[in-house]
C-alpha cells in the first residue's frame, strides 16, 4: 500500500475515533420522556407554579380551566387503567376505586415533595373516593439544564389532608412515603403514613402480609392511637400506641410504643398508675409484589392481655404488682398467685424495654444510578 493509501486510512481511522469520543456516554437510567422549559427563569428557579405543574404529572387536566379531559393518564402520556387484580398477593382483597360526584380541580390538589437536588414527587391528587381518600397519577422528576425528566410514574392513592411525600432508598427498592391527617368530626386527628414501592419505573400500590402470609391490608400504617376501657366499678384502663417510622440503610422499621394506665373515672384529679410500657421494631421488608411485616402486632397484644375485653370478667393486676421495665432493660415480672399457687402468665417473655435513645436515619435522597 502506498503512502496515499496509508494516509487515507490513517484518516478515516482519526475521523472514527473522533465519531467515538463526541458521541454521549449512555446512561443508565434514561429519563421516561422529558419537557422543555419554556423560560429562563423556570430554569433558573426550578420551579412551577401548581397550574403548570398539573397538566404536567396528569395531562388530562387542561392548564387553563383545571378540568378533565378524558381518561387519567401518566406525564408520560400513558393511560392509567384499573388492574384486573391489582393485589395478586391478596386476591379479592384490594379495596374497591370507587369516584365520588365528581368536584371540581383546585390548585391545592397538588402535593410536592423535595427527595434530592433538583428532583422532586409530584402528585395530582385530584380522584376523591368514597372510602374517603384520593387517587391521582404522580410523578417523579428531575430538573436539568434544559427542563424536566420524568423517571417513574404512575397513580398514588392515599389521604390529602396535610400530605407530605418523601422517598426512600433502601436494599435496592425506592419507596415512596406519604404522610398525611386522617381527622374525625371533633377535629380530633390522626397521623396516617403509607408506603408505595417503585417497580420498574412505576408506582406501587401493594398490600401488607404477615410472616405466614395472611393478608393485613394496605400498606398503610396509624402513628398514634388511644383506647379507654371503662368497666362500671372498675378502674378504667387507658392504652396509648405512639409509633414512629425507622428509615435505616437496611431497611424500614416500625417502632411501637405502648403504653398503659389506670385511672379512678370518679376522681378526675386522682393518681393515674402505670402498669403497662412495651415497644418493638418491626421490619416492613418489600417482596416481589407485597411487603412483609415481621413479628406480632403489639398493640393487638397489649389489649388482648391487658384490655378489659368482658365486663364481670375482668382479672386485673394493680401498678404495685407489675414492675414497669428500667431504661437498662427488663426486669423480672410478678404475677399473682391463685389458691393452687399458679403464676399469672398473662404478660410474657417477649415484652422490651423502650430505648429512648433509639437513634434515626434520614431518608435518602433517590440515587441516580440506583
Amino acid at each position: 500500500m502506498g503512502t496515499l493509501g496509508r494516509a487515507a486510512v490513517l484518516a478515516v481511522g482519526a475521523v472514527s475515533l473522533v465519531t467515538l469520543a463526541c458521541r454521549p456516554k449512555k446512561r443508565s437510567n434514561p429519563p421516561l420522556c422529558t419537557f422543555k422549559s419554556s423560560t429562563d427563569e423556570e430554569l433558573a428557579s426550578q420551579s412551577l407554579t401548581p397550574q403548570q405543574w398539573m397538566p404536567i404529572v396528569s395531562p388530562a387536566i387542561d392548564r387553563a380551566t383545571l378540568e378533565r379531559r378524558g381518561s387519567l393518564r401518566d406525564a408520560c402520556g400513558r393511560v392509567l387503567e384499573a388492574e384486573a387484580e391489582p393485589w395478586p398477593a391478596c386476591p379479592g382483597k384490594a379495596p374497591p376505586a370507587v369516584p365520588r360526584a365528581t368536584d371540581a380541580i383546585e390548585p391545592t390538589d397538588l402535593v410536592i415533595g423535595q427527595v434530592g437536588e433538583g428532583r422532586l414527587l409530584v402528585w395530582a391528587a385530584t380522584e376523591e373516593l368514597a372510602t374517603g381518600d384520593v387517587m391521582g397519577p404522580a410523578a417523579l422528576v428531575f430538573w436539568t439544564e434544559s427542563g424536566l425528566e420524568v423517571h417513574a410514574t404512575g397513580k398514588l392513592r392515599g389521604l390529602r389532608e396535610d400530605s407530605r411525600l418523601r422517598l426512600h432508598l433502601s436494599t435496592g427498592v425506592p419507596v415512596v412515603i406519604l404522610d398525611a391527617e386522617r381527622c374525625d368530626a371533633e377535629g380530633r386527628c390522626t397521623t396516617i403514613t403509607k408506603f408505595f414501592p417503585i417497580v420498574a419505573r412505576r408506582f406501587k400500590d401493594v398490600p401488607v402480609l404477615d410472616p405466614e402470609g395472611n393478608c393485613l391490608g394496605d400498606a398503610s400504617f396509624v402513628l398514634d392511637r388511644r383506647e379507654e376501657q371503662v368497666v362500671p366499678g372498675k378502674l378504667t384502663r387507658r392504652f396509648v400506641l405512639q409509633r414512629t417510622i425507622e428509615l435505616s440503610d437496611d431497611g424500614i422499621y416500625l417502632i411501637d410504643l405502648v403504653t398503659g394506665d389506670e385511672l379512678d373515672p370518679n376522681d378526675p384529679v386522682g393518681t393515674v398508675k402505670p402498669f403497662r410500657r412495651v415497644s418493638a421494631r418491626r421490619k416492613l421488608d418489600f417482596v416481589e409484589d407485597h411487603f412483609v411485616l415481621r413479628d406480632r402486632d403489639l398493640w393487638e397484644h397489649v389489649l388482648r392481655d391487658d384490655g378489659l375485653v368482658r365486663p364481670g370478667e375482668v382479672q386485673r393486676k394493680d401498678a404495685e404488682e407489675v414492675e414497669l421495665p428500667s431504661a437498662k432493660g427488663k426486669k423480672g415480672k410478678k404475677g399473682k398467685r391463685g389458691k393452687k399457687g399458679k403464676k399469672d402468665d398473662s404478660r410474657d417473655d417477649e415484652d422490651e424495654a423502650y430505648d429512648e435513645d433509639e437513634a434515626y436515619d434520614e431518608d435518602e435522597a433517590y440515587d441516580e444510578d440506583g
